[in-house]
């Protein structure tokens, strides 16, 4: 009697087990699919340049960390458009006092490299308007987290740590006809 009843206490026992690496492996292969879609979409947006860049932290050069508010901290690619807003604190040579970074401007130069041995695209492009110019030197992993620096004239260099987010296609809406006579 009691074998019986080890057994019937056993029996589910083992039967919950395999039922659990079951339910493991599937989300392992749910995770597994969602990095990959995800990397596709980062691989999409960086190579037809349409992507924000969202700054969460800003590294001085000679040690420091300062937390940034991603939404007023960004540096946007679309295209031939380059805008650039990040704080900035740090040596500066002007005689005003720099306390961040907006800039609209175009992309002159665009160079994307892939480096597959180390998982990340590597981006340098220059950025420039009537009166200034910024090299944009970016990292960016393949599931988006990046690394970004650009340095001016008048600017000390800076690091900044963010995440990517791709711009949405545009879609275009037919016009409708109201009827109008």
């Amino acid at each position: 009697m009691k074998k019986l009843l080890y057994f019937l206490i056993i029996l589910p026992l083992f039967l919950s087990c395999s039922v659990s690496k079951d339910v493991q492996s599937s989300r392992a292969e749910v995770r597994r699919d969602k990095k990959i879609a995800e990397q596709a979409v980062v691989k999409k947006a960086v190579e037809s340049k349409r992507y924000i860049i969202k700054l969460d932290r800003m590294y001085f050069m000679h040690g420091g960390i300062v937390d940034l508010y991603p939404r007023s901290n960004y540096i946007i690619i679309d295209g031939n458009k380059a805008v650039i807003s990040a704080a900035y604190f740090g040596r500066q040579y002007d005689i005003r006092p720099i306390a961040g970074v907006s800039m609209y401007g175009r992309p002159t130069e665009y160079e994307l490299t892939d480096n597959i041995s180390k998982g990340v695209y590597e981006v340098h492009s220059v950025i420039k308007n009537e009166s200034n110019s910024f090299d944009l030197y970016l990292t960016i992993g393949k599931g988006g987290k990046c690394t970004v620096s650009f340095n001016n004239m008048v600017l000390d260099y800076a690091t900044y740590k963010g995440y990517l987010v791709p711009i949405k296609e545009k879609v275009a809406m037919p016009l409708q006809d109201n009827g109008v006579i």
